[in-house]
């Protein structure tokens, strides 16, 4: 089974969002020379927020990484020595508002829309309603509509260990779009939690709309 990483971003304090892009591929750069991770990830994407006066988009993080690879040991990290740790916990202070691991999601994929990654990704970060467990939340998910006629690839992601501390979110959907113009018009009309609010709790869900800038070209097999 492969395994999927995906995080939501913010910068640190220092970072500009003129700088951010650059300085959010610097350390994708240095993490590359760390052999036990550039070997254990099939493909890589990096998506830096659009802004959009479109209601329902979050202004408040700055980018989402998505990644895939054969396993979680292989995406996790869990094959550094303790001193290469320690050194990308430094790179990613000097990037992030916090050490990735606050904010890192390792997922299972289902694929309800098969096709090519596009240039730009709506992803949608789904908290479920106080009272409603974590099965119903998934049954629910996985047997609505597909929204976004539009969109090449359609993936809906559960997280494998849960929602996070800081980020507590039980899916995350990942909607992908040939252009910038197809994303737009698609997310003008649907951007932010399902309607069906009895299950999505809106005020803790996040959808932000992002486009690629930074990849490894390899595309995805699931």
């Amino acid at each position: 089974m492969t395994v999927k990483l995906i995080y939501l971003a913010r910068r640190a304090a220092s970072v500009s969002r003129e700088d951010w892009p650059h300085t959010w591929k610097s350390h994708a750069v240095f993490a590359s020379q760390f052999p036990a991770l550039e070997t254990g990830i099939d493909w890589m994407r990096y998506c830096n927020r659009i802004d959009a006066d479109i209601p329902g988009l979050s202004s408040a993080h700055d980018g989402v990484a998505i990644a895939v690879g054969p396993s979680l040991a292989a995406l996790n990290g869990s094959g550094f020595s303790a001193a290469d740790r320690a050194l990308i916990d430094h790179d990613e202070l000097r990037v992030f508002d916090m050490l990735t691991p606050n904010f890192t999601f390792y997922c299972a994929g289902d694929v309800v829309r098969d096709g090519p990654l596009g240039e730009v990704a709506l992803f949608r970060f789904l908290a479920r309603r106080p009272g409603i467990s974590a099965e119903v939340f998934a049954d629910i998910w996985q047997r609505k509509g597909l929204p976004f006629p539009a969109a090449t690839r359609i993936v809906r992601n559960r997280p494998l260990d849960g929602p996070l501390p800081l980020f507590p979110f039980d899916g995350i959907e990942e909607v992908w779009f040939a252009t910038q113009a197809d994303a737009l018009s698609a997310s003008s009309a649907s951007v932010g939690v399902p309607a069906t609010s009895e299950w999505c709790d809106t005020a803790r869900s996040v959808s932000v709309l992002t486009g690629v800038c930074h990849r490894w070209l390899r595309q995805p097999k699931a």
